[in-house]
């Protein structure tokens, strides 16, 4: 970040590789940064004192840990400081626009070509792949060698003057690599977000492993990553990699140290630091608010999901309250400074706030209003989180005899088969799109500020009218997740379910997924939304009986002509994304 001196950071170079993007995305700038050719030149750059800080890839979400970085830890006296999660969005490049024939060769970082196998074996199938140092080097290789593409960053492309042949080739499109800082002795104090990192070594024996996770469970320590590496000191010797949550100062996390110590296993702390929010190429994560928000008291309605992840996202506002019926949630989210007020009643605690932010299912949210009319201040800018809007505004027009000018209905489209505050993430908006739609007397000083909140969060706004909205949903959103659930329940109820959900390949996994959302959630959308879905279930009817018909008549014109329709349409979709 902008606010951070680092003096020289040595980075796994050259200028344009993913290490190179996100040391400019932590430190803010790449000024006096120092490029190295191997993962193990950047420690020694950082333990010899030519830097002051180190910048390494540690692990990648697709690919696994880097083993480079794991066996130069165990082997360093550096310690880790801080982190931070890139996306990674893959391009591939050549010296000039050429077609799959005239590509002879394919380079990139091995990590890379292994994020990217999937989409070279549909499209560069027999094409050599051959593995570089860094992708910054990669985009070197193509720059000079004619027939030769590298897969690297859109930034590498720029700098080697690169045409883009593709873009987004990865496998994944939550691919993402993290990213550690290495430092001789700066050691963050605690956040109340933190990560602690661990390399843990045992005796060769029976019940090792077991040993070493025993005082964590039961101190109540969340382990998030387990890694094992040959320690290369004796044969079959290894070290564990461990990262828990929480820092190394917190009580549980202390105690549990110390019981491992106490059993003679040898815990070196590598270093507690902030858990990192995704950033992405394209589009950074917004971590510094300005001034019409932090000015303001916020209050969310609401800690599940959407309403967690907004509170997670504002993260450090410093006048962030919350209500919720859960009043564990609610003292989890106090206690760890996510909020810094809370109550179980929305009347009480909303009577001075700025911004308030609904966040509970659409059928619940006349009920909020009903607390809030008369007591909230006639400033007070209020939003909500509704998939369906009209619900929202009969709900106004019931509880306030019309709709307030102050009121900016809104709906961020992002979300997870995951419910519940556990599941929130202060990443889940961050290149998602919100939809307002604000009504011709809503207050544009009200908008501006609700488009800010988002904007903050990494959203892309858009606006819309509440009746289109409606109906675009229905299509996109509602109907799927209908058709998830109705699948999943009629196979559940067939006499060999059992049988049948043991067999079930990936696709049905995939587009099931979405059947383990809140049901209270999505009953209140179905309801809400009612007459647009019946509308579009009605075409979906009629497009199943012309399948059905087709199969039943053995019409195999007639199934192909849909299944190429629906590709072309679905492979048009993904090229605008």
């Amino acid at each position: 970040m902008s606010d951070r001196d680092p003096g020289p950071v040595a980075y796994l170079g050259p200028e344009g590789t993913y290490s190179h993007n996100a040391l400019i995305k932590y430190f803010g700038s790449d000024q006096g940064s120092i490029s190295c050719d191997k993962i193990e030149e950047v420690f020694a750059a950082v333990e010899n004192g030519s830097s002051n800080f180190g910048l390494v890839p540690v692990e990648n979400s697709t690919e696994g840990s880097i083993t480079e970085t794991l066996d130069c830890l165990s082997k360093s006296p550096l310690g880790i400081c801080g982190e931070v999660l890139l996306r990674i969005q893959h391009v591939l490049m050549a010296q000039e626009p050429v077609s799959v024939q005239k590509i002879h060769k394919i380079v990139s970082h091995q990590q890379s070509l292994g994020q990217c196998r999937n989409w070279l074996d549909k499209h560069y199938p027999g094409i050599e792949r051959v593995a570089a140092p860094s992708n910054g080097e990669a985009a070197r290789i193509a720059a000079a060698e004619p027939g030769v593409a590298a897969i690297a960053s859109k930034n590498a492309a720029q700098l080697n003057s690169l045409q883009i042949l593709d873009e987004n080739i990865q496998d994944s499109q939550d691919n993402t690599t993290r990213f550690v800082v290495l430092s001789k002795k700066l050691q963050p104090e605690p956040t109340g977000r933190d990560r602690t990192s661990l390399l843990v070594t045992t005796r060769n024996e029976p019940g090792a492993l077991y040993n070493v996770l025993e005082p964590l469970k039961t101190n109540g320590v969340n382990l998030s990553k387990l890694e094992s590496r040959p320690t290369r000191k004796t044969v079959w010797s290894y070290a564990f990699y461990i990262d828990i949550d929480g820092h190394q100062d917190d009580a549980h996390i202390s105690k549990a140290l110390t019981e491992l110590r106490d059993k003679d296993i040898s815990v070196r702390v590598l270093g507690s630091y902030p858990v990192s929010a995704i950033v992405h190429e394209e589009l950074q994560f917004k971590q510094t608010l300005p001034d019409i928000l932090l000015d303001k008291k916020i209050v969310i309605i609401g800690l599940g999901l959407i309403g967690g992840s907004i509170a997670k996202t504002l993260y450090g506002h410093g006048n962030l309250s919350a209500v919720d019926s859960s009043q564990a949630v609610l003292e989890a989210a106090q206690q760890n400074n996510i909020i810094q007020g809370f109550s179980t009643n929305a009347g009480e605690i909303c009577q001075d706030a700025d911004l308030i932010i609904i966040a509970v299912p659409g059928l619940s949210v006349e009920g909020i209003l009903q607390q809030l009319a008369g007591r909230i201040k006639p400033e007070c800018i209020v939003t909500d989180v509704s998939s369906v809007k009209q619900p929202i505004l009969n709900a106004l027009q019931s509880v306030f005899a019309e709709i307030p000018t102050n009121f900016v209905p809104g709906h961020p489209i992002a979300g997870s088969e995951q419910s519940g505050f556990q599941a929130a993430s202060a990443e889940l908006f961050a290149a998602h799109r919100v939809i307002l739609t604000p009504m011709p007397n809503t207050d544009p000083a009200a908008l501006s500020l609700v488009e800010t909140l988002w904007q903050c969060c990494g959203a892309e706004v858009l606006r819309m009218d509440v009746t289109e909205h409606d109906k675009v949903l229905a299509a996109t959103s509602h109907l799927p997740h209908l058709l998830a659930y109705a699948l999943v329940d009629t196979l559940s109820q067939q006499g060999t379910s059992e049988e049948i959900f043991r067999y079930a390949a990936g696709g049905f996994r995939d587009f099931t997924r979405i059947a383990s959302s809140d049901p209270q959630m999505w009953h209140d959308i179905f309801i809400g939304n009612a007459d647009a879905i019946s509308i579009i279930l009605k075409d979906f009817e009629a497009e199943i009986d012309q399948l059905k018909q087709a199969l039943k008549q053995g019409d195999g014109n007639k199934v192909m002509t849909i299944l190429q329709r629906a590709k072309l349409s679905r492979d048009k979709f993904l090229n605008k994304k």
